[in-house]
């Protein structure tokens, strides 16, 4: 086995990560992660390919990318040459004396502008024969004007009936609209510090996926919901979720895969 498949293979078993998950996080072929932890680098479609999948891999595990890459170089021992295939036959070369099709184009284009212009001055001379053809209209006769009616008395403005206190009673003040009181849950997730590869975790927040990814030693991240949220973590045992400053670790065992969700 290779060096590189071990420390893929490792760093993937160190976080509770199946084949299976890993394919379909990374989308990656299943059978190319098998061929990458094997060494069997025969099995990958290519060296440019083989690179990205180690890429993404590392990605995905917490691993750093280039040293890998380099390691994958010194097994293989070489990358797949560029092949330069000639071509099967010579281009055509057209004479000056062929008609081209782009000339003949604009010999087309040129006769139809042609036409359209004739056909749209015709048009014109036609209408302006039609219209000083046409009789002048008379106006027609102004109408006297009508007679004048007397304006109507404006009408008197209704009396205002003033509002009346009742001693000794206050006026009630108008109701206000209330707010909805804000109750966010506050989820802190932390790993603990030191010599461990850290934990693969998926974080949900009222249904919606917000945090993928490897968390590294020593960090942490810090989320607010609503209603609910969920912690999936890889390599529980370093694993503390803090709920509205409530403590609580995730595992006991190295390895260990656990599902934590609040409200339980």
């Amino acid at each position: 086995m290779s060096q590189l498949g071990e420390r893929l293979r490792a760093a993937r078993e160190s976080q509770g990560i199946s084949l299976s998950q890993a394919a379909a996080e990374t989308r990656i072929l299943q059978r190319y992660l098998v061929a990458l932890e094997d060494g069997d680098y025969q099995n990958l479609p290519g060296d440019v390919y083989a690179r990205g999948f180690i890429r993404n891999y590392a990605a995905f595990l917490g691993l750093p990318a280039d040293e890998l890459i380099d390691l994958y170089r010194q097994e293989r021992g070489r990358t797949d040459p560029i092949r330069i295939v000639p071509a099967t036959s010579n281009p055509r070369v057209y004479g000056c004396v062929a008609p081209s099709l782009v000339g003949v184009f604009f010999v087309v284009l040129a006769l139809v502008g042609v036409t359209y212009l004739v056909l749209s001055a015709t048009n014109r001379i036609g209408e302006n024969a039609q219209f000083a053809a046409m009789p002048t209209a008379t106006a027609p006769p102004v109408p006297s004007p009508l007679p004048t009616v007397p304006p109507e008395a404006t009408p008197a403005p209704l009396p205002v009936t003033p509002t009346v206190a009742v001693a000794g009673r206050e006026a009630e003040p108008s109701p206000t609209p209330t707010r909805e009181p804000e109750a966010p849950i506050v989820l802190e997730v932390r790993i603990d510090p030191g010599d461990n590869p850290g934990s693969w975790l998926e974080i949900k927040t009222d249904g919606e996926s917000v945090f993928r990814r490897v968390l590294g030693p020593g960090r942490s991240v810090r989320f607010t919901a609503r209603r609910s949220v969920s912690v999936r973590a890889g390599n529980a045992a370093v694993v503390t979720v803090v709920i509205n400053d409530q403590e609580r670790r995730l595992g006991t065992r190295p390895g260990e895969v656990v599902t934590f969700e609040w409200p339980p």
